[in-house]
């Protein structure tokens, strides 16, 4: 049968609360793709553009870093990096599982600041392929100055969004079939009609004769595409042909078991 590939996108966004504590929460809630009358060979997904927004008001402020005019790059960086990690804060860990969250690795790691003169700040967290067995986990980590509070300032929380990207392969699958009944003669004959909701088609020669198939009406014993013998079973391939099917016998008449599914 015939496959079809098609990209779905969308927008992930959610926000973590001091109610969340050290729970890990995935970045979306994973539901297989499905459409009536189709199975899903493959689901590819992506996670781009993945970042979070924090507004901490529970630690200690960061000011913004002043260097001197004199201080090298390496100075610069250095006092960038002490602010960043040595700061009160609260970390937020980037994880991943591929195994339904039974385990969870931690792949990043970032400091939420209360960054002075700011009242926010934004994370960029990075593109993920996830591939059809991963899922990207967000996690508040304890480092010894608390976890997301609830305070007179007001609350912690950190709103992570970010685009989904689905590759969907699909194939159409029969939901019905019919038995086609069939007079065969030496006289071309059609034995199943064009139908563009076709899916496959089947065809068994229980007969004691020879029988001879094409998908024009000049079908004959000795021009044509399929040759059924006595016990002969014929399946037809993709892309499904939807058009008419024409059939001669060798001599006299006969029938042959033919299902076409839709």
């Amino acid at each position: 049968m015939a496959l079809d590939t098609f990209t779905i996108k969308g927008k992930i966004v959610f926000t973590i609360t001091p109610d969340t504590g050290t729970t890990i929460t995935p970045v979306f809630d994973y539901t297989p793709f499905q459409k009536a009358g189709y199975r899903v060979i493959n689901e590819y997904l992506e996670i781009n553009n993945l970042k979070a927004v924090a507004w901490i008001y529970s630690v200690a402020k960061v000011p913004f870093p002043v260097f001197e005019l004199e201080d090298t790059e390496s100075k610069q960086l250095l006092t960038a990096i002490n602010l960043e990690w040595k700061s009160e804060r609260i970390q937020m860990d980037v994880l991943i599982t591929t195994n339904e969250g039974t385990n969870w690795n931690r792949i990043a790691a970032y400091s939420l600041l209360n960054s002075d003169p700011y009242p926010y700040r934004e994370y960029v967290l990075g593109d993920h392929t996830l591939g059809d067995n991963a899922m990207i986990g967000i996690q508040m980590r304890n480092v010894g100055f608390g976890l997301l509070q609830n305070g007179n300032l007001g609350s912690d929380r950190v709103t992570v969004y970010a685009d989904l990207v689905r590759v969907v392969t699909i194939e159409k699958i029969s939901d019905s079939g019919i038995k086609i009944a069939n007079n065969i003669t030496t006289t071309p004959s059609t034995i199943m009609n064009t139908n563009i909701n076709r899916t496959t088609a089947t065809l068994f020669n229980s007969s004691d004769k020879n029988v001879f198939i094409d998908v024009v009406n000049t079908v004959s014993t000795t021009s044509h595409i399929i040759k059924l013998e006595p016990g002969d079973y014929y399946e037809s391939p993709a892309p499904i042909y939807t058009g008419n099917y024409w059939a001669v016998v060798e001599s006299g008449s006969t029938a042959i078991d033919v299902r076409e599914f839709v």
